[in-house]
């Protein structure tokens, strides 16, 4: 009876869902099978209250099926959460931390999803998932594991930069930029603060403009939650530059005509409470909007708190009828929440366009901007 309401219904309007592939989705469990999952001991102690709390919610709102281990039970629920026929979610892998000399930070690493795991399970569910490798350029190999990782299949490459402790402006880079640009791999990139993992802590890495250097090298990159979080150092005026907030630089370079081709932003995440200020140039700026790309961030639109749907009612970007669907919908499939949620934000009667949801053409190598 919910599927068939009109709210869900009109979100799938004009939609192709073969051309929906969410390109943010995490690939988490306790490495409880032969995954190579592993997660920092940090986040199971209560020594350490604040990540295992984190870590509790993280892994609660992936809801994994009961009855299996939680490796297989996360896969096998995310199965269940299917946006439509032909959809795919993009699986992350998640790299471990590194020094700048390439050795690995175990203590430093809050948790490790190997590419191995990622493409594995792409390549039991084709119909299901695709994968995002994830690579540290500080790595002495990463060079040929990102050409072993291309091989195999991956859309893309994962950082999260404050947390796995990699300076994307940093000539260590260059080699895996030339690379990356040479096999035309997405960067996925996380930009601006991040909270819910702890890793390295290196928030000013986070910095959106770290990324001219990618863009510079000719790659494209895709920076998640459009950076919508925090504040960095306003580098294109120097070391001693301002404070600036970290959506104003991402604006900035989204403004930049050299990098039109190059750069895009994922909209994973900010329909969140502290990331809601973005909305309303987002959904405005329809200039960009063959440039944003759906994503979820999932299992994050499983945590109820993360985001208030009585504030964006109040707000006027959907109407109390649709909080209302929405709020029973979020409980049984946040996926379709998240989906459903983003196809019916309005500002002044615009809301995100067709191409901001058929993302599959970017992962694949083919969007082509006028």
């Amino acid at each position: 009876e919910l599927a068939q309401h009109e709210v869900i219904l009109s979100a799938f309007h004009d939609i192709d869902t073969t051309q929906v592939w969410d390109g943010h989705v995490h690939l988490v469990g306790m490495g409880d099978t032969d995954s190579g999952i592993w997660v920092n001991p940090r986040s199971l102690s209560l020594l350490d209250i604040k990540q295992y709390t984190q870590f509790r919610f993280y892994l609660n709102a992936s809801c994994p099926t009961p009855k299996m281990l939680i490796d297989e039970g996360f896969v096998d629920r995310l199965k269940s959460l299917q946006l439509g026929r032909g959809s795919k979610f993009i699986l992350l892998a998640f790299d471990q931390s590194y020094d700048e000399q390439g050795k690995v930070l175990t203590k430093k690493t809050a948790f490790y999803t190997p590419n191995s795991y990622a493409a594995k399970i792409h390549q039991q569910f084709p119909d299901n998932f695709e994968w995002i490798a994830s690579i540290h350029p500080y790595r002495k190999d990463c060079v040929e594991a990102l050409e072993d990782a291309f091989i195999k299949g991956a859309r893309g490459i994962k950082w999260l930069p404050p947390a796995m402790g990699m300076n994307p402006a940093s000539p260590l880079c260059d080699r895996f930029y030339k690379a990356m640009a040479h096999w035309d791999i997405p960067l996925l990139c996380h930009c601006g603060d991040e909270n819910a993992v702890a890793g390295t802590n290196t928030q000013t890495y986070g910095n959106p403009l770290h990324l001219r250097r990618a863009l510079e090298h000719g790659v494209k990159v895709v920076i998640a939650h459009c950076g919508s979080l925090g504040k960095n150092i306003d580098t294109d005026k120097g070391k001693n530059g301002a404070l600036v907030n970290n959506f104003d630089l991402f604006t900035r370079l989204m403004d930049e005509e050299q990098y039109k081709n190059l750069l895009f932003g994922d909209i994973s995440a900010i329909t969140q409470t502290d990331r809601m200020f973005a909305l309303k140039i987002l959904i405005s700026r329809t200039d960009w909007h063959p440039r944003l790309l759906y994503a979820s961030d999932y299992p994050l639109p499983g945590i109820i708190p993360l985001i208030s749907l009585r504030q964006l009612q109040n707000q006027k970007f959907i109407t109390k009828p649709q909080a209302d669907i929405l709020e029973q919908v979020r409980h049984y499939n946040p996926l379709l929440f998240d989906f459903v949620l983003k196809r019916q934000l309005r500002v002044a009667k615009q809301g995100f366009s067709q191409a901001v949801f058929h993302t599959r053409s970017l992962w694949t190598g083919t969007r082509i901007l006028n």
